[in-house]
This record gives C-alpha cells, sequence and structure tokens, in this order.
C-alpha cells in the first residue's frame, strides 16, 4: 500500500470519503482543524452528491486548492495564479483517469465489488497520486500549503 494511503487508513476507517481526505490532509499541514469545512467537502462524495458523477478527487482537490488560494472575504485577493493553478490539476486529473467521473474512474470491476460507487481503499493509489500532484503543483506555483489564510 502506498505510504500516503497508510497514513490516511484511520480516517478511512472513520468514514470520510475522498473529498474530505483531500481536505484533512492540507487541514493536517496547517495544523488547524476545521470540521465544517470538511462536512461541506462531503459532499463531493462518490461523484458530487453520491451520484457517480465527477470523482470526488477531482472536485475535492479542486476544493482544496481553491481553500488555499481563492478568494475567501471581502479583504481578501485571490492568488494572482489561481484559475491557472486549479485548471492545471484538473487537466492533468482528466489527463490520468480519462472522464473524471467517480462512475468511471471506479469502473465497472470496482462498482461490482463495492456494490456501485467507489471504495476508498480501492482509489487508494489514485488518492495518493492527487496529493503528490496537489503538493507538486503547490511547489511549482510557490504556495505554502502550510500557511492558513
Amino acid at each position: 500500500m502506498n505510504a500516503v494511503m497508510l497514513e490516511l487508513v484511520p480516517w478511512v476507517r472513520e468514514g470520510y470519503c475522498c473529498s474530505q481526505l483531500l481536505m484533512l490532509m492540507i487541514l493536517r499541514a496547517q495544523g488547524v482543524e476545521n470540521p465544517g469545512l470538511v462536512r461541506a467537502m462531503g459532499g463531493l462524495c462518490h461523484g458530487m452528491g453520491q451520484s457517480g458523477g465527477a470523482c470526488g478527487l477531482l472536485t475535492g482537490g479542486a476544493a482544496a486548492l481553491g481553500y488555499l488560494v481563492c478568494k475567501g472575504a471581502s479583504d481578501e485577493a485571490p492568488y494572482p495564479m489561481a484559475e491557472p493553478l486549479i485548471n492545471d490539476y484538473a487537466t492533468w486529473f482528466i489527463g490520468r483517469v480519462c472522464t473524471g467521473t467517480c462512475r468511471d474512474v471506479s469502473c465497472p470491476s470496482i462498482q461490482a465489488e463495492t456494490g456501485g460507487g467507489a471504495d476508498m481503499m480501492l482509489c487508494g493509489d489514485l488518492l495518493a497520486d492527487c496529493w503528490e500532484k496537489l503538493v507538486e503543483l503547490c511547489d511549482a506555483y510557490g504556495i505554502d500549503m502550510t500557511e492558513a489564510r
């Protein structure tokens, strides 16, 4: 099992989904807790609202980057390269998994094993790749993931 996934096993066992896990990792890097934000990320689980639509690793990764770089208050300015940064993640993700839907990421054989939808233990390698891509992009764009805004 991937080292990133090993770190996440306790959270997976607690029932957090892919989008929540990406945000929990950002929050952990910052040394903060934000249960409301983590709950909100739950709306992206299993393809937005359990629909099998856009994968939570795509939408959750975009939201995690947004948390780091987008405008969040009237006295804040977004990071100047926020849109290209988030687009780079989305472009990478879709190139990595072809369509970006949870239904396709979790392919028919996985759906048969899990009764439909993605299973975090089966999506673990992709989750680890997504986390590594978020770290890589933040480094490339000069974003310090450890700094809370």
